[in-house]
């Protein structure tokens, strides 16, 4: 989640408009929740009426409570709503109200952003509204926003120094052991941006195609990915336990209907449902 985060600072700076005042910052924000709030909204239902109809005939993870609570779940808690697994679309949300005004006043002043997100990183917070998560990712979108004020130079160094980066993301993961898990899993974070983006652009397989089908079905997946991997979780454990060696051979299959199932759906579903291949878009 840190380099998704990362990623998508990134994506948010490098595609960042001009914005001169009140009005451009209002029609950004606009334009980002229009695209947002209705995949976020609808499929937060999908799931809720999806779990409720199926755990009649199928084995049902987090099977939700009543439509007021888990109303209240899905605007105010959506880590604690049926659709708990589209959080990040909440707190991204966030980020595209936050970090326009942070562009705009601070960007020129990068460490006070950084130590902003060290900050809040150990601030006691809710998770009402995902601010535990709001807090606990600010500081790695922050930093993709950063390097895109010197993104060629960013990417001469992990280009140049891919190996040491990849070498110190290992090692990161030995602070386990010596610092409190919150400090290690920041340490760990930290170094996973330079060392993953790197990896991304220098593999053996970076140029296949099929990062670009899966780039540009991101969102759908997203939205989708866990319906359909409870429907075809659900329909295995009628016939099969996953434990043991069963697990070996079941979780490949929820991995590819994870990746592959919402792709179909959009293209050849979705693509007669206006409404749907919009939102899902």
């Amino acid at each position: 989640m840190p380099f998704f985060m990362f990623i998508s600072g990134v994506i948010m700076a490098y595609t960042f408009p001009v914005i001169k005042n009140g009005e451009d910052y209002f029609k950004y924000i606009f334009r980002k929740l229009k695209r947002l709030v209705p995949g976020y909204v609808l499929f937060g239902a999908v799931i809720y009426i999806g779990k409720l109809a199926s755990s009649k005939v199928m084995h049902v993870d987090r099977l939700p409570g009543n439509v007021y609570s888990e109303l209240y779940n899905l605007l105010l808690v959506p880590s604690q709503s049926a659709g708990g697994s589209l959080w990040f679309i909440y707190v991204l949300m966030e980020m595209y109200i936050v970090f326009p005004l942070v562009m705009v006043f601070f960007i020129k002043r990068p460490v006070l952003i950084i130590l902003a997100g060290l900050i809040a990183e150990f601030m006691p917070v809710s998770n009402v509204l995902m601010l535990d998560r709001f807090c606990e990712y600010f500081i790695f979108f922050a930093i993709g926003v950063i390097v895109v004020q010197w993104y060629q130079e960013y990417l001469n160094v992990i280009d140049r120094y891919r190996y040491y980066v990849i070498a110190l993301f290992i090692m990161s993961f030995a602070t386990v052991e010596f610092v409190s898990p919150l400090v290690s899993k920041i340490i760990i974070g930290f170094f996973s941006l330079p060392a993953l983006h790197s990896m991304m652009r220098f593999t053996v397989d970076a140029t296949l195609s099929i990062w670009e089908i899966f780039g540009n079905y991101t969102y759908s997946i997203y939205l989708m990915n866990t319906i359909l991997i409870g429907l075809a979780k659900g329909v295995i454990l009628m016939f099969f336990t996953w434990d043991g060696a069963n697990f070996l051979m079941i979780s490949p299959v929820l991995l590819l209907v994870g990746l592959f199932g919402p792709i179909f759906v959009k293209k050849y579903i979705f693509k007669y449902v206006p409404i749907l291949n919009s939102v899902t878009s």
